[in-house]
């Protein structure tokens, strides 16, 4: 490693990075496309999926091109990622009691959509990826767990191959949480089609993006009849301007709204094209980048190109929590894309969660409708996760960043290495 005698930045030295580096995926190649398909819907004066002036079922077009691009038979656009992982759980019959086994390292969307349903959260370890460690979850399982949701985490794919065994061997149902990895791959199958259901979110930050948007994905007919309907206030019902619409047929259920809007479907029409372009670009700026560094004393997750072919940054880890720390706000105050993984706590550390807050009394924390097991959440009750959390740093990186840009990210790595690290 290089002695440099340059100040750091953070020290009041200058920057390694000395422009805006584009971060984001989707939102940074939005165009002309996106721009006329969202005038198109304006001018036919038809916002709503399901009806209008002139509708042009943007919508539609985008789930019928979604599920060819996934190579699935079933895709219900709806309005958020959380609105898609709540789909989830309702068509999978998750409900009051029961318990859905969630990664300890996800952003909190993933509990919220738990909780919402009544049903307990249980945090199981991450491996070296961030992603659910199958041999963590086999010791929660109960005679309550209704589901596991694997998160591939970062455009990284969970390993599914021992979920999926464990579930199957228990009955227990699969919600791939796939909201950072859309077009990613697991053993050269699109992430979100291995389990019973895949969530998808297209908020800003996304591969692919309607600013919020979601979807949710399934083989299964029941479970997509199910999504359908519970996001259309529940399926057959009168509406005033309409008369009775009914999509689906059968018994109608109470549900809510979740739909997604025509700008949405248009927009995400106009970036489905665009993705695999996004995913090569990122994979190849990722790895010019670790090649860059690959010589500097920093830890790194195994290679598997089974899981990380389209891994959205570079993640690393320092040997001890308060380096870790260092290193991290260095190379922000240098320009350099980087931060500790969720702040370096697990999403349980959240307030909200570590307290069982919610706004109602009510399951899953207070029931008294139904019985089911009492939990308590506690800092150390993952001590793993909490290990490789405190000590990540992650470097993010955008399909629109040059060779310059990752030249200079990787200058900025190396001179607060030679300075934090030596």
């Amino acid at each position: 490693m290089e002695i440099t005698t340059e100040k750091l930045a953070i020290h009041g030295g200058p920057k390694a990075v000395r422009r805006p580096l584009e971060r984001y995926k989707g939102a940074a190649l939005i165009g002309d496309e996106e721009k006329r398909v969202v005038l198109e819907v304006l001018e036919s004066r038809s916002l709503f999926r399901y009806y209008g002036p002139d509708l042009l079922h943007k919508v539609a077009s985008f789930e019928a091109a979604f599920a060819q691009y996934l190579g699935v038979p079933y895709v219900a656009a709806c309005s958020s990622g959380t609105a898609a992982l709540r789909l989830g759980l309702i068509a999978l019959g998750v409900g009051a009691g029961d318990e859905v086994i969630v990664p300890s390292t996800t952003f909190i969307a993933s509990v919220n959509a738990v909780v919402a349903q009544g049903a307990v959260p249980i945090f199981a370890e991450v491996d070296e990826w961030l992603c659910l460690d199958p041999q963590s979850v086999e010791q929660l399982l109960t005679e309550r767990t209704r589901a596991i949701m694997p998160v591939h985490l970062n455009g990284v794919a969970a390993d599914m191959d021992p979920l999926l065994d464990i579930a199957r061997g228990r009955s227990v149902a699969v919600l791939e949480d796939n909201a950072q990895s859309c077009g990613s791959e697991y053993k050269g199958r699109k992430l979100g089609t291995l389990g019973d259901a895949g969530a998808f979110s297209f908020q800003l930050e996304k591969n692919i993006t309607s600013g919020d948007g979601g979807a949710l994905i399934t083989s299964d007919e029941e479970v997509y009849t199910r999504a359908v309907k519970y996001s259309d206030q529940g399926g057959q019902f009168p509406i005033q301007s309409g008369g009775v619409r009914d999509l689906m047929g059968g018994e109608p259920y109470l549900g809510e709204n979740l739909r997604m809007t025509e700008l949405a479907g248009a927009i995400l029409g106009a970036q489905l094209p665009k993705l695999d372009s996004i995913l090569d670009r990122v994979s190849r700026a990722r790895q010019m980048l670790a090649e860059s560094i690959r010589d500097l004393p920093l830890q790194a997750p195994p290679p598997d190109p089974d899981r990380d072919r389209h891994a959205l940054g570079v993640l690393c880890y320092l040997e001890e929590v308060e380096q870790a720390r260092s290193f991290a706000s260095a190379l922000q105050a240098e320009g350099v894309p980087a931060a500790q993984v969720y702040g370096g706590n697990p999403v349980y550390a959240n307030r909200q969660v570590l307290e069982q807050r919610t706004m109602t009394q009510g399951c899953p924390f207070h029931c008294t409708c139904v019985d089911h097991r009492k939990v308590e959440y506690r800092m150390g009750m993952c001590p793993r996760t909490e290990d490789l959390l405190a000590r990540s740093v992650g470097i993010a990186l955008g399909p629109m960043m040059s060779d310059d840009d990752i030249e200079d990210i990787a200058s900025g790595v190396r001179k607060v290495a030679a300075h934090l690290l030596s």
